[in-house]
This record gives structure tokens, sequence and C-alpha cells, in this order.
């Protein structure tokens, strides 16, 4: 049994079981139907099961990556083939995995480790079956009207809100590569209905640049979530165009928590709507939420001390209350990982890459508050170097081993013995003020 991992009968996973038989059914419902317009290029549902039975039977975890239409069906090949599968970015480097995967787990999702590696994730193919069922109900999606895909599917968020509702319930996609606002005004003209999941700092891009008033009648829905939305940004397209953004609130451990339903602009950036069907919400005696439903993952390859994960509960890192009418009210967060736009990276992957490089003696990594708030945190590193090092040096290594998003906006060369001796919240206390 792996470290961390409630104790479970052993169960086998019976590929006959869903979610494969759920494709089955959306195929069999949509066959000749547009399932993905990705680019110049479109695929039925057909073509996907074509695509999927041309594909090896799969021996081990399945890492679905590339365009949509790959992750679609490397998706449906995990599934067809009674393996995990684990969603992952182009440019990701492969994860090192369990040698013995937990007996009937069907999907992976990575959070940041304590050491700089990634840990699983594991949840069972019911639990993340409900987690796509759950938002498909939440947002109201339908096969009549395609979702943009204008955010990663292979993060939580995107792979639950995007590729679960195409595969489960024939909930079409529109793929763009990039979420450039005139790449997105193209692909929303094609559409008279479309619904748009998006993070706050795309929003933001996208209200500058004037595409959401030109486009505001075909959008039927407006979703902003991986980030706080502002009250500023909401309000202000709201105004310009009418259009409401919906917040919405999740974790990967546990997939959607809550959903802002109101058809208005609220009013405290706090407010983090209502919990889904299906989803309970209380305020533990740490003060965080814990969170009760079908879709919490069975646990993590390790636990650490004070964490709950499994039998269907999840302590977030996020400390909050619940208000009148059961909506959430987010206080701050206790997560280690730092949000750059949406996007998490943990503190510890970041000071490895740097102590790797064997120009610096210690590291210590944190996020601080970025002045645009759609940016919410940027990556602040505190390094001693080596003797005649340069900076400059360290920073264009750094840039060749990771993504240009998780490299440090702000370096310290002279930090104090007692900032050496600080906590990364400390830090972030003292570099923000």
């Amino acid at each position: 049994m792996l470290p961390g991992f409630p104790s479970q009968p052993r169960v086998f996973f019976n590929k006959s079981r869903m979610p494969y038989s759920r494709w089955l059914q959306t195929l069999g419902r949509f066959s000749d139907r547009i399932a993905i317009i990705d680019g110049a290029d479109t695929w039925t549902f057909a073509d996907l099961a074509e695509r999927l039975a041309a594909t090896p039977i799969a021996h081990g975890p399945v890492l679905a990556r590339g365009g949509v239409p790959d992750i679609a069906v490397a998706t449906l090949r995990g599934w067809r083939d009674g393996q995990p599968v684990l969603p992952l970015e182009k440019d990701a480097t492969e994860p090192e995995l369990p040698a013995e995967m937990p007996a009937g787990i069907a999907h992976l999702k990575l959070t940041p480790g304590i050491a700089g590696k990634p840990r699983a994730v594991f949840f069972t193919a019911e639990q993340i079956c409900a987690d796509g069922d759950r938002l498909t109900a939440a947002m109201e999606l339908s096969p009549a009207v395609p979702n943009l895909a204008a955010i990663s599917v292979t993060h939580s968020y995107g792979f639950s809100s995007i590729i679960l509702p195409m595969l489960l319930h024939g909930v079409p996609v529109h793929a763009v590569e990039v979420p450039f606002p005139r790449v997105v005004a193209d692909a929303l003209a094609m559409h008279d209905r479309i619904v748009l999941p998006a993070v706050p700092s795309i929003w933001r891009a996208w209200h500058r640049s004037g595409i959401l008033a030109e486009a505001s009648s075909r959008i039927a829905l407006a979703v902003s979530a991986g980030a706080p939305l502002s009250l500023e940004l909401e309000t202000a397209v709201f105004e310009s165009c009418g259009l409401k953004l919906h917040n919405f609130y999740g974790a990967s451990e546990c997939g959607g928590i809550s959903f802002d339903t109101s058809a208005t602009p609220r009013n405290c950036a706090s407010d983090l709507g209502s919990p889904l069907d299906g989803v309970s919400v209380s305020v533990h005696d740490s003060g965080r939420f814990l969170v009760a439903s079908s879709s919490v993952a069975r646990g993590y390859t390790e636990t650490r001390p004070g964490e709950i994960l499994g039998d269907g509960r999840f302590l977030t890192q996020d400390f909050g209350s619940i208000a009148g009418g059961q909506r959430l009210q987010l206080g701050s967060s206790g997560a280690e990982s730092i949000n750059v736009a949406g996007r998490k990276i943990g503190p510890a992957k970041i000071e490895a890459v740097l102590m790797a490089t064997g120009m610096i003696t210690r590291a210590k990594v944190f996020g601080v508050p970025a002045h645009d708030p759609e940016r919410v945190e940027e990556i602040t590193a505190l390094v001693e170097l080596e003797p005649d090092v340069l900076l400059e040096d360290l920073r264009q290594l750094v840039l060749a081993k990771l993504a240009g998003w998780e490299c440090p906006r702000h370096w310290v060369t002279d930090a104090a013995d007692d900032q050496w001796r600080m906590g990364r919240a400390e830090l972030k206390a003292r570099f923000s003020a």
C-alpha cells in the first residue's frame, strides 16, 4: 500500500464499467456530429472512435498530452484499457509515478510536492465522472452549445469542464491554439452560442481588446476560475457589454466546489458562490474549508501531517467562512503553491532547479502579490550566489530549464540573515509591504 493512501479493499477496475461505457453511449448518440473543431480540422465523435481503434493496448498509465484531439483520444485509450489517465502539458517533463498503481484508479492529477517533485492524486472512475457530471449540470452545458477551449485542458479545471463534458455528454469543443483576442474573436464568430471558461488574466485581455462587447450576444455562459476574480474586472465587463462573469471555485483534489450563478456582479470579492449540488462544505476547526462530495479523490502518493483527503472528504488550504444562504466567503489561502495567473507551482520545484545549477549556495522561493490582480502572484527568489557568478547568467540558465511563467520575476541577492530564517509566509509579508 502506498504511503498516505487510505486502506481500501482491493477492487479490480472493470473496463466495461464507466467511464468507457459512458463514452460508448455518447458515441451512439452523436456519432456523426462534430466533437472538436481544431484550427482548420474538424473531428466527429466517430472520428475519435476511429482514431482510438488504431491505438495499441495500453499496459500502464496513459499520458494525455498534445492538442485537444490528442488528449481526448489518450483519455479514451486509458478508459478502454483500464489504465489510469494522466493529463500533462506538452512540454512538461514526464513525472515519476508509483511502480505499483493502487487498484481501481482511473485518473491521476499532479500537485506540488515537498521536495520539488510533484505528487500524484488518485481518482477512481466514479470520482472523476462525478466531477464532470456535476460541472455539466451546474453550468447547464449542452450538446447544442460548444465549449471554447482557450485554457489548458490538461489542468483540472479545463479537463473537468471541457474534456469530460465532451466525452461523457457530447458537448462539442472549439479549440484555439492561443487565447489571443483576434484568434478567439474568429472562433466566436463561427457560432451562434458558445460557452467560455477562462481565468481572470485572460478575461482582462479579452475585455481590453473589445472582443467581448462585439460577441456578448453569442456567449451563453462566461466562467472564471483558477484565480480570484476581482470585482473591478467583473463589474467592468458587465457594465461595458452586459456579460456576467460567473466565479467558479474548485480544487484539484475534489473538482468543483462552488459556483456563482447570480445574474449581476457580486458585492464582495471574497464571494465564491454556493456549493454545487451534491457538495457539502463546512468550516474545519483549523478555519479551512472541509469539502465532502462524491468527486473527492481517494488519496495522495504521500500525505503530509494535518492533511485530509479520502473517504469522500478533502480539507482545502483555503481559510474562509460560510455566509447566509450557504455562500462561501474566502478569507485567505494557506497553500505554499504560488498562483501565477491561474497556474500553480510549488516553490520547492523552482528551488530544486536553482540549486541544480551549481551557481548558488542556497535559495528560497515564494510568491508576492502582483500589481495586476488578475496575475495574482509573482515569483520571488532569494539566492546566495557563488563567488564570481553573475545573476544574469543564473537567470538565463534557469530560463532554459523552466517554462517562462515558472521563472522568478524578482531576485534578491543581498538577503539579510534574518530573512533566510523566515518561512515563506513571513517572506511574502515582508516583501509585500
